[in-house]
């Protein structure tokens, strides 16, 4: 009998050891989000085509996490209550409160007021960085009217208006070496926003799916994206079919360097869902390039377009280009009179482009595919003249 309750005893405790290694090996997997959101009972809801952001939800409150779109890091994160609703007491410190839906905010980007004014919270805005540069007649009177004020930029911000704004999140780019900490130890809520790094198109617009959740417009965000999402992919289907694809050199020289966007970048994205060929394709940058213009001269010379943005009160014609360096005279796109440009002074490319890639995608088919937008008026683009 005593050998028996001995082998017992030996079997509990092998069992025991077992379980304890079991658990050991889960814990090392939770370090995962997804393992850790499991194990706090969350559930994740990835965005579709974003990589900047995703949502988790529990019984009472939302975790939002912000994430580096290369490597999908969380860098910040944030803990979504309703306002009268449950604050859970066991997150840990590093995840800030915030009362959804959000009463009001400060936007720092042109951007972020394009995603406020489309889901109709442009009057939630209380600050901006400049009113400037800013394409809206409704943002416009509100700036006149004194509901939206001028609170500068990082490092020099009128902090003491800033406070008494009483703003309930401040939205910033998610830059390095951007500094807000000034506004942090003020007691505001600082959120990066991170659209323009996304390098899908689609993505860059489902951060209305961001602002949606702060500002208790989840419904209306998720229509209007995917109304946007089924104008791309019908654009993007139809550019599919084209049998020849034209190649494309970008961008424009500036002091001595010619900067162009990545292979891997979101220009180059959009321009192969318009049936062209970007000219540095082969690139995995998703970021921009500065190359020398000899180098980008001897690779574009015989590129089919030209495309590039540029900002003046002005018209601007082949002249005004040629008059910039007469090299450009060598370049086939030149020469066949099939450069095309955006002015982004008269044009909100920056501001509402992010939110509307089936325009941008509508204007760069019928730049390369004219047979295909029978009647198309670009809105974004022109040829140059």
């Amino acid at each position: 009998m005593y050998c028996k309750m001995k082998l017992l005893r030996m079997g509990h405790l092998f069992v025991l050891i077992c379980l304890f290694h079991l658990f050991l090996l889960t814990a090392c997997h939770s370090d995962s989000n997804s393992d850790r959101q499991t194990k706090a009972g969350l559930t994740g809801v990835n965005p579709e085509s974003a990589h900047g952001f995703r949502i988790a939800k529990a019984d009472g409150y939302r975790l939002l996490e912000l994430l580096t779109v290369e490597d999908q890091r969380v860098y910040q994160s944030f803990c979504l209550v309703d306002q009268n609703g449950f604050v859970p007491h066991d997150l840990p410190e590093n995840i800030e409160i915030i009362h959804v839906p959000v009463k009001s905010m400060v936007c720092l980007s042109a951007t972020h007021i394009a995603f406020a004014d489309a889901l109709g919270l442009m009057d939630k805005i209380v600050g901006v960085a400049s009113a400037d540069y800013v394409f809206s007649a409704r943002f416009s009177d509100l700036v006149s009217a004194g509901n939206i004020k001028e609170i500068g930029i990082a490092d020099h911000f009128k902090l003491e208006e800033l406070i008494h704004l009483m703003p309930g999140v401040v939205l910033t780019n998610a830059q390095e070496g951007q500094n807000y900490e000034s506004l942090r130890k003020a007691g505001l809520t600082v959120i990066p926003v991170a659209d323009y790094l996304e390098n899908d198109p689609l993505g860059r617009a489902e951060w209305l799916r961001f602002f949606g959740l702060l500002f208790g417009k989840e419904k209306e965000a998720s229509a209007l994206f995917d109304s946007i999402k089924t104008d791309y992919n019908r654009l993007k289907s139809v550019a599919a079919r084209v049998t020849e694809r034209p190649i494309v050199l970008s961008g424009k020289q500036y002091g001595g360097f010619w900067n162009l966007p990545g292979g891997k970048s979101y220009l180059a994205t959009m321009l192969h869902d318009a049936g062209a060929k970007y000219l540095w394709l082969d690139n995995p940058d998703t970021g921009s390039l500065t190359l020398d213009f000899e180098t980008v001269y001897y690779r574009g010379v015989e590129a089919d377009y030209w495309r590039f943005l540029m900002y003046s009160p002005d018209d601007f014609s082949y002249g005004e280009l040629l008059a910039e360096d007469a090299r450009y005279a060598g370049l086939k796109a030149f020469k066949t009179k099939k450069v095309f440009f955006c002015n982004t002074y008269k044009k909100p490319y920056f501001q509402k482009g992010p939110l509307e890639p089936h325009v941008l995608l509508s204007d760069y088919i019928f730049m390369f595919h004219p047979e295909l937008m029978p009647g198309y008026q670009p809105v974004y683009y022109e040829f140059l003249k």
